[in-house]
């Protein structure tokens, strides 16, 4: 009985000695000094501010076309005839000069079946004309003698009077007369020529086929009247005019050409919002079907800044850095082109932010970066 209390108050007095120990220890210990976590400035790209005369260019890019063009069509059918010169692609031809021969024999006999029965008619007419109209009847005489059975059939004698062109119609000469002239116009649809100096753009059919009306020949340019077809947005319209210049390049940027605005669309496109603009291009080199990119000299505007589109905020401002810290700077947006816009509002010397920040407020920390 007596070794159990002895435990008991062991027990108690280990319990609050070791108490006693940790209220000591804890009220000796002291804590290390808090310090605020140091703040950063981000890094920034910007520039420095300068109003002046700002030039203005809008990209254009689009392919070259030959203006002068000739997409060939037969318009009779028939057996296509080897000519003197091949039709190929990249054959040149002068004006004038035969494309394409189609064989005639049949409107040829046409011709002389119908000229040899207008001769007929001529033979019958003369006779009665030196009683009917003995005084256009010698004129009549020299023109039957002057019409072939193969040949070119002469122009008609001028008529003298309504009587003289009432008596040729009511004996029909004058309706056989016309039907040759018109076979006449026919023949000569079988014999292609070139309206213009150029080369074969594309050929796809060969001596001796059967072509029928309405087959396609071939593709005839002029290669040095190029017009490149572009497009700008309705609202550089006002920044462009005929007779405004181009600066073109090739693809990778190989070749230097120069052009000219020669029309304005009159039309919107609906889906895009643009407007086609027409350039003349020339130089040495250029092909029809090229790609070119390039930009329009659209001018300048007085007094004003060129920034990156992306640096402007969506309520018209930018960002400048004023004591380190990012300030909000409102501006007059006067041109927004793809990559560059133009602004006023600026001061001479304001560190304007350049870059999208993400998360970006006023007041926040900065460090300028000058590029």
């Amino acid at each position: 009985m007596l070794k159990r209390r002895l435990t008991i108050v062991l027990g108690l007095f280990l319990i609050v000695g070791g108490v006693a120990t940790c209220r000591k220890l804890a009220g000796s210990r002291t804590s290390p000094p808090r310090t605020d976590a140091a703040v950063q400035a981000r890094a920034v790209r910007t520039v420095i501010a300068q109003n002046g005369p700002v030039r203005l260019s809008i990209p254009a890019t689009g392919r070259l076309r030959a203006t002068d063009r000739m997409l060939i069509t037969a318009e009779v059918g028939g057996t296509l005839l080897r000519t003197g010169k091949p039709f190929r692609e990249g054959m040149r031809y002068a004006q004038g000069e035969t494309l394409f021969r189609i064989d005639d024999g049949e409107v040829r006999a046409q011709i002389n079946a119908q000229q040899s029965a207008f001769l007929r008619s001529l033979v019958q007419l003369v006779p009665d004309l030196r009683i009917d109209l003995p005084d256009q009847a010698a004129k009549w005489d020299a023109y039957l003698k002057s019409v072939p059975v193969d040949g070119q059939l002469p122009e008609l004698p001028k008529l003298a009077s309504e009587q003289e062109r009432n008596y040729l119609a009511g004996r029909g000469v004058l309706d056989q007369y016309y039907n040759i002239r018109a076979l006449y116009e026919r023949r000569g649809k079988y014999t292609i020529t070139a309206a213009f100096d150029g080369v074969v753009a594309a050929a796809g059919i060969e001596p001796g086929t059967i072509v029928t009306p309405g087959t396609r020949l071939g593709e005839f340019i002029a290669p040095g009247s190029l017009e490149l077809e572009t497009a700008i947005s309705a609202g550089e319209l006002g920044l462009v005019k005929v007779g405004d210049t181009l600066r073109f390049s090739g693809e990778e940027g190989r070749g230097r050409w120069t052009g000219r605005i020669i029309r304005l669309g009159e039309s919107i496109d609906a889906a895009t919002q643009t407007v086609k603009l027409f350039v003349q291009a020339s130089g040495e080199g250029l092909r029809d079907g090229q790609y070119l990119s390039g930009r329009i000299e659209a001018g300048s505007l007085n007094d004003a800044v060129s920034v990156p589109r992306s640096a402007l905020l969506e309520d018209a401002a930018l960002y400048i850095v004023k004591d380190s810290a990012l300030t909000k700077q409102p501006v007059e947006v006067l041109h927004e082109g793809v990559e560059q816009a133009v602004v006023r509002g600026l001061a001479n010397g304001q560190v304007v932010v350049v870059d999208r920040l993400s998360g970006a407020f006023e007041g926040m920390r900065v460090t300028p970066v000058n590029p």
